[in-house]
């Protein structure tokens, strides 16, 4: 993901737009864009309608409601995927409609501008509430469960993306190279994991199972379906 925004300094903007548009001659480019609306964020969407067919999606940095998902969804080629990040209180409290949106691909949870939001600390227990919020409503929206914010030093992205996994998170931003080894295991199933899932469903009974079953039965189908999609990376 080529970021547009807060990773990309604001004299450096129009070199970096043109560095994407380099890069997307080698094939499709993420782009993470500016707050829609904003000059930043128009120029950002600009570009994507250059690159057409070679913008595989963008990230909506600061995406305040699901008006800025409209406005970015129209602004680009007819269905480009958005993954809109959630950085700010009030956009955890537009959550719902913002994942409800057609265009919405997933949330993301933008850690580092909530906590300035909001003053909470890198606590997990302080942002449990919020990581909730958007897990339950990405599973309201009918759309994959969400992207965490940055997993951290690569030393510790493997036991931040564990944490992440744990609260019903199925991916995680990572800022160096080197920690996506250790959060892409930590999102995986482990062998005795997926063992036992398929244990379970292989000892299925034939014919409707009673509703006490059937969550069980769900989420071992779901586990087994992770690990399969991760081990195909």
């Amino acid at each position: 993901m080529l970021d547009l925004e807060d990773g990309l300094p604001a004299a450096r903007k129009d070199e970096g737009r043109a560095r994407a548009e380099r890069a997307a001659a080698a094939g499709p480019v993420w782009l993470r864009i500016s707050a829609a609306g904003t000059p930043d964020g128009e120029a950002d969407l600009a570009l994507g309608r250059t690159l057409g067919g070679e913008l595989a999606g963008v990230v909506l940095a600061m995406c305040a409601g699901p008006a800025d998902v409209a406005h970015v969804a129209a602004s680009l080629p007819p269905r480009t995927p958005v993954v809109a990040m959630v950085e700010s209180a009030a956009a955890l409290l537009s959550a719902p409609a913002i994942a409800a949106h057609p265009a919405t691909l997933r949330l993301a949870f933008g850690t580092g501008d909530f906590r300035r939001d909001t003053g909470m600390s890198a606590d997990r227990l302080a942002l449990s509430w919020p990581r909730a919020q958007l897990v339950v409503a990405s599973a309201a929206a009918g759309i994959a469960a969400p992207i965490d914010g940055p997993c951290g030093p690569v030393g510790l992205a493997h036991d931040a993306a564990a944490h992440a996994a744990g609260m019903g998170f199925t991916g995680t931003l990572a800022l160096d190279d080197a920690a996506v080894a250790g959060a892409h295991a930590a999102f995986t199933p482990s062998a005795d994991e997926v063992a036992s899932a398929r244990t379970l469903l292989a000892a299925t009974p034939a014919g409707p199972v009673d509703g006490s079953y059937a969550p069980a039965l769900a989420r071992a189908r779901a586990l087994v379906a992770r690990a399969e999609a991760l081990a195909a990376l």
